[in-house]
């Protein structure tokens, strides 16, 4: 890119005929423009990882709250088995069982697949605003000459 400007000055101001460079190149920005941007950049970043750390909290109590809940009925399970008349009564109660825990685990499992792509959403959503912000700064412009509104 800087290459390109470079080579557009250069054919400019070989053109002869007084053009004026100063509305054929962008400004390029500042050192100092570049090096202020690194306290937004580290609140983006900081923002990102309260997110990832509030997210990761959430789903933990969400998977103890399941494997207590997953004990608690493994417990009257088995309790409801030793009062069982005889095989074919432990049997059904058996498939009855594991018929139930995988439903549950089913339907665990996709809550945590959601909780985990909102989750990535909102630790994205500051870095990607960071990003858009650091480009339109960058570009002054949206990217074909025109101004950004």
């Amino acid at each position: 890119m800087a290459t390109a400007r470079k080579q557009s000055k250069s054919s400019v101001s070989s053109s002869g005929g007084g053009e004026s460079t100063a509305a054929a190149a962008p400004e390029v920005p500042s050192y100092e423009a570049f090096l202020g941007s690194n306290g937004e950049n580290i609140t983006a970043v900081m923002s990102a990882s309260e997110a990832m750390f509030a997210g990761m909290a959430e789903v933990s109590q969400e998977m103890m709250n399941f494997a207590g809940a997953r004990m608690r009925q493994n417990i009257e399970s088995s309790e409801d088995l030793i009062k069982a008349k005889g095989p074919e009564e432990v049997f059904d109660k058996q498939c009855t069982i594991a018929r139930y825990a995988a439903e549950q685990y089913l339907e665990e499992t996709s809550k945590l697949m959601a909780m985990m792509a909102r989750i990535t959403q909102e630790c994205w959503a500051p870095m990607e605003k960071r990003t858009k912000a650091a480009l339109h700064d960058m570009n002054g412009n949206n990217g074909n000459g025109a101004e950004s509104k």
